[in-house]
């Protein structure tokens, strides 16, 4: 585990991923449930102290401390992919990931602001998958943008587990290395 501060004019963001408690606080009370939700749902306990002027920045900045941390986790002998489909009420959530190293985000549906905006909701997806090296698939479908994107939270933390599931002495990778 490792812990990941950045401190800009604009943010104050403290971040550790596989720790011993779930803390969540960044002020932005829709966020907190999102990642309290992932926390629930993956089994991993993270922590999150952020603060900041606004909004994008904030959240931009959690997913680049949470991004870190997850990138440090030792990925030899992981199962390395994982995949979950997530319903949620009228919503429908498919997440693939693969933690290559080489961190992508690849996005396929449409979604409206709730709680957070839209634009905010995917480069928060984006920036975490360029910062912990985790090639990330996710398709949405529904009408409730909340429901969406909870649902989302939801596959991406199953799926992450299931990378993440420890399951023999190699790297999963016909290079030898997952980097």
């Amino acid at each position: 585990m490792k812990r990941v501060s950045r401190k800009t004019d604009e943010t104050e963001v403290f971040a550790a991923f596989d720790t011993e408690k779930t803390e969540i606080n960044t002020g932005i009370d829709f966020l907190d449930h999102m990642l309290l939700t992932f926390a629930r749902i993956s089994g991993f306990c993270i922590e999150v102290k952020a603060k900041g002027k606004d909004q994008h920045h904030l959240i931009e900045d959690v997913a680049i401390c949470l991004g870190k941390s997850i990138s440090e986790i030792e990925k030899k002998g992981i199962e390395r992919f994982g995949h979950a489909i997530v319903p949620m009420d009228e919503s429908l959530a498919i997440c693939a990931v693969d933690f290559s190293g080489r961190g992508v985000f690849v996005f396929e549906g449409e979604i409206k602001d709730s709680g957070i905006k839209a634009e905010d909701f995917l480069h928060f997806f984006d920036t975490l998958a360029r910062n912990s090296g985790l090639n990330i698939y996710l398709e949405l479908r529904g009408r409730n943008s909340h429901h969406m994107m909870e649902s989302a939270f939801k596959a991406f933390a199953i799926a992450l587990k299931q990378a993440l599931k420890k399951s023999g002495n190699e790297y999963r990778s016909a290079k030898g290395v997952l980097d």
